[in-house]
């Protein structure tokens, strides 16, 4: 196997005997070398199989981009709950840890804190993913010496409660499938502008929105446990509190969900970073 792309010193791109394109990450894997290199398969320590092209792109613009520590607290953490809990999950699920880690500690640095309302139901009934996102945090403090309450915790266990889940499909699939394009619509309406459906941000949005749509759908509502921060997130992210409001009229008058504050503060964040780069 030889190297298409060098992405950093412990990432190649290159294909598999399969014609697909995967991610090489290994420690100097890619340092002092170059396109059409053959690669050291002793140092091959994960393999990050594409689904496609987009995939590969998000990869060289923000993964290959993201500091050593980052990547070996989330396979860290990965490995922790394979071989602690022996939960099933696939090499990607590093990806979506890695992604949650970074926003997490950018974040702490910036001094908001965001509180988890599903912390007590979480413990109780997803006792293991809350332990191992507890690990991460531990690993987080002793490694970037950034100290995250036990919310970040739950939020990060939610990954491996969903890594698990990830080939059973929802119920009510057409219809969340309709409210995900409906709330897509209004923010394209709202902002007047296209969503770049290859960004990564995009991505993110449109699986809090399918989350947001399942516990929707069975009239699950979390109580607020943070009104100061949805005050401040409402003061700052002003236009996304606007197109939050029509979010929220439209759920309630097609389907008499009432949207409370807790899942406005989280939308309005999602909403800021899908359209940060088209305004």
């Amino acid at each position: 196997m030889k190297i298409e792309k060098v992405l950093n010193n412990n990432m190649v791109l290159a294909y598999n005997t399969e014609g697909k394109e995967v991610i090489l990450k290994g420690k100097s894997i890619g340092f002092g070398r170059k396109k059409g290199d053959e690669i050291d398969r002793k140092l091959v320590e994960r393999v990050f199989v594409q689904n496609d092209k987009k995939d590969a792109r998000h990869f060289e613009e923000y993964f290959a981009k993201l500091p050593q520590e980052y990547w070996e607290i989330s396979e860290q953490t990965v490995d922790y709950a394979k071989s602690e809990f022996g939960i099933q999950l696939n090499e990607r699920t590093i990806l979506t840890v890695c992604d949650h880690i970074a926003g997490a500690v950018d974040r702490y640095r910036d001094g908001v804190i965001l509180r988890n309302a599903m912390v007590w139901e979480g413990k109780r009934f997803y006792p293991n993913e809350f332990k191992v996102g507890q690990y991460a945090l531990d690993l987080i403090q002793k490694r970037l010496n950034v100290k995250m309450e036990e919310d970040e915790a739950m939020f990060l266990a939610f990954h491996f409660v969903y890594g698990q889940l990830k080939k059973k499909e929802p119920e009510n699939f057409e219809l969340i499938t309709q409210i995900i394009r409906d709330i897509v619509d209004i923010v394209e309406a709202s902002y007047q502008v296209k969503l770049n459906a290859e960004s990564w941000d995009y991505r993110r949005f449109v699986t809090h929105i399918r989350f947001f749509a399942q516990r929707m759908l069975q009239n699950k509502q979390y109580e607020i446990t943070d009104e100061d921060w949805f005050h401040v997130l409402k003061e700052k992210y002003r236009n996304s509190y606007n197109c939050i409001v029509k979010i929220a009229d439209y759920v309630h008058d097609r389907y008499y969900y009432e949207m409370d504050r807790e899942e406005m503060m989280y939308l309005m964040i999602h909403i800021e970073k899908v359209t940060r780069d088209l305004k």
